[in-house]
């Protein structure tokens, strides 16, 4: 795989013009320093070369993104050097040393320069080669494969590292040449190849500790042999855009409560480090041969939490039973997607998803639909209990664009969300507003990006109104306390996600063996975390929440009131048993609306002229109370002890079926 993203006119052998003379600093410098070489003149000669250095790295990053690993070694940073080295030639040649030994050495030292350039550059490849691991993981014993050590990472820059300006000490050497004598540029010149010889043979150090993990197919049978060792008998298998990490991430904490032996399969590289820890074995396997290959002989059962176009890599391994487990339970049409009818099962919360898969159409027959909760959700708050806020508070969570293409079903962000955000954080009685977009909103639609940044301005403008206001002048030194400590927090909880030393092979090695279970170390500094942001501002300022941190579970805690659109925000919300109201962004009747969206049936509506807003924040009693709870059980199932029991009960069911049916031949 590249080292960057190639653009279409970045593969060998179609390189841009433009990166070609983008890559030597500056074009403008080169030229200054080919006419100073020939005038001859040494002062102008030494300002050319330094504006020719100082712009390269910049040049350099420009294109990193254009080329092929090799390409960026020996084109990008190689062309700077032949250049600077033949004018530093010329200028000697024109100063009339042309016939001296010292040019000779000279000579013989830039010839030996480029010998040793291209050696630095093709062990920089070979150990940049046996570091990408065919398969990384987390929470797996690699001590087999004795990975040693990351090299420094200054080693390995090809923007900063020795390798881009090796050839300094010649060049300088040349231009005080100019006044002191061709000796200089020999002195230059033995100084750089010296230079060059200490950094290639440090890196040929690096290179001979690493030599081992060139065996690609060793390296994958040997983590195989571990995780095999596991005996895992269930796989979950998750592909998908970094931003999607929230899909699996959401599952995670079910899974290591789950009595069966589960192994997580990721298929981007970058997903380790945006997923959060767990104490089940990970592990990722970019190539579909690789894939292929891994073999689990006791795992019969693979759930997939998304429907992505690498799916199809397992779903074509006949020895495994496919479950769809999706990544929230809504009335979106996604939710009851034709995709769906290629897993052998499909798990839902309750009655509902099972109704909505009948009236969808999609060829998934009912006896592959099986009910099964919603056990995430176990942490929340018992129904109908408070939320943590001092003061009324909404949570405004609309969902993103999408690709769905149901108006009933749209965000209420682009034509609705400023005006919602505004009738709130102008009320009186005040409450206070917590905004949580989708973590997706604007990748689609500009005008959702519009209305996002319109939001968060009136936010910070309300905020800036409200800390002015007499009643909520308090004392702020325990809130500046918390929010002192929140840097660190931050600090440790992305060590614990993403290890701070080393390359993903050195990460993959240190996550093999821990300290106790990674998730409980990630739970405990989460808690800390979550405890000082929200004591880290004053209860009566509005919030923007998002990303992985604060939780939306999190939200749900402090949270008296939601508005939402269409999606699974609003069935999981069900779980605290507070009121919620759903937008209706394609003005439907009322009992269109809710028939389409069941989710709504226990929902206060708010139509696109924000009819319904107003009632709702000056209600003083609670009529469909009931309806939710009623609600509850049919969208999530019945409310049980133990809200995992139905999930487990399903998964033991399918690995007893999966064994005992299991006609699939040993691999030979």
């Amino acid at each position: 795989m590249a080292v960057s993203r190639v653009g279409t006119r970045g593969r060998l052998g179609r390189v841009p013009v433009r990166a070609v003379t983008g890559v030597a600093g500056s074009p403008v410098a080169l030229l200054g320093l080919f006419v100073a070489a020939l005038v001859p003149n040494g002062w102008a000669f030494a300002v050319f070369a330094a504006a020719d250095y100082l712009a390269e790295p910049a040049a350099l990053r420009r294109i990193a993104g254009s080329m092929q690993p090799l390409g960026q070694v020996c084109l990008s940073v190689t062309t700077g050097s032949l250049l600077r080295g033949a004018a530093a030639l010329v200028l000697l040649a024109r100063l009339g040393d042309a016939q001296a030994g010292a040019f000779v050495l000279t000579a013989l030292g830039f010839l030996a320069l480029q010998v040793l350039r291209g050696g630095y550059a093709g062990l920089l490849l070979f150990v940049w080669w046996c570091r990408r691991l065919p398969v990384v993981t987390r929470n797996v014993d690699l001590s087999a494969l004795r990975i040693p050590d990351a090299p420094p990472r200054l080693l390995m820059d090809l923007h900063r590292g020795p390798l881009a300006f090796v050839d300094l000490p010649l060049v300088a050497g040349a231009a005080v040449a100019a006044a002191a004598g061709a000796k200089w540029a020999a002195f230059g010149a033995a100084a750089a190849v010296l230079a060059a010889l200490v950094t290639a043979g440090w890196l040929a150090l690096h290179a001979w500790r690493v030599r081992h993990l060139a065996a690609k197919g060793k390296v994958l049978r040997t983590v195989n042999e571990q995780v095999e060792a596991y005996r895992p008998e269930a796989v979950v298998y998750f592909s998908g855009a970094l931003e999607s990490a929230y899909q699996l991430n959401g599952w995670l904490p079910v899974l290591d409560r789950l009595r069966r032996r589960v192994v997580v399969v990721l298929r981007e590289r970058e997903m380790l480090t945006r997923i959060d820890p767990t104490s089940r074995p990970v592990v990722c396997l970019p190539l579909g041969k690789d894939l292929t290959a891994f073999r689990l002989p006791e795992a019969r059962v693979a759930l997939f939490v998304a429907n992505a176009a690498n799916n199809t890599h397992l779903l074509r391994l006949p020895e495994f039973r496919s479950v769809y487990l999706g990544h929230g339970d809504s009335d979106k049409p996604t939710s009851s997607n034709p995709f769906t009818k290629v897993y052998d099962e499909v798990w839902v919360a309750g009655p509902a998803g099972r109704e909505r898969y009948a009236r969808s159409g999609s060829g998934v027959a009912d006896a592959d639909v099986v009910e099964v909760g919603r056990p995430s959700l176990g942490r929340l708050e018992a129904a109908g209990a408070p939320s943590a806020s001092p003061m009324p508070t909404v949570l405004y969570a609309p969902t993103w664009e999408g690709f769905h293409g149901d108006p009933g079903a749209a965000t209420s962000l682009i034509d609705m969300g400023p005006r919602i955000v505004r009738t709130l954080l102008e009320r009186e009685p005040p409450v206070r507003l917590l905004y949580r977009p989708h973590p997706l909103t604007g990748t689609l639609d500009p005008r959702a990006r519009a209305a996002h940044a319109e939001i968060l301005t009136l936010i910070d403008e309300a905020n800036t109104a409200r800390d002015a206001r007499e009643e909520f002048r308090r004392d702020t030194r325990e809130q500046a306390a918390q929010a002192a400590r929140l840097p660190a927090l931050a600090r440790r909880l992305e060590e614990l996600r993403r290890p701070p030393r080393g390359d993903e092979a050195q990460a993959a090695r240190d996550a093999g063996v821990t300290e106790g279970p990674p998730s409980a170390a990630w739970e405990a500094a989460l808690a800390e975390w979550n405890e000082a942001y929200w004591a880290a501002e004053g209860w009566w300022r509005h919030r923007v929440t998002g990303g992985s941190r604060p939780g939306l579970y999190d939200c749900f805690d402090h949270a008296d009131l939601l508005i939402a659109d269409v999606s699974g925000v609003v069935t999981d919300y069900l779980a605290t048993g507070r009121p919620y109201a759903v937008t209706n962004p394609a003005d439907l009747a009322p009992d269109t609306f809710r028939t389409r969206y069941p989710a709504a049936r226990a929902a206060h509506l708010i139509t696109p002229d924000l009819t319904g807003l107003d009632a709702l924040l000056d209600a003083k009693t609670d009529p469909l109370a009931e309806e939710r709870q009623r609600l509850r059980t049919y969208l999530l199932g019945p409310a049980t002890p133990d809200p995992l029991a139905a999930f487990e009960r399903a998964l033991d069911s399918l690995v007893a079926h999966s064994t005992n049916s299991d006609t699939v031949p040993p691999p030979a």
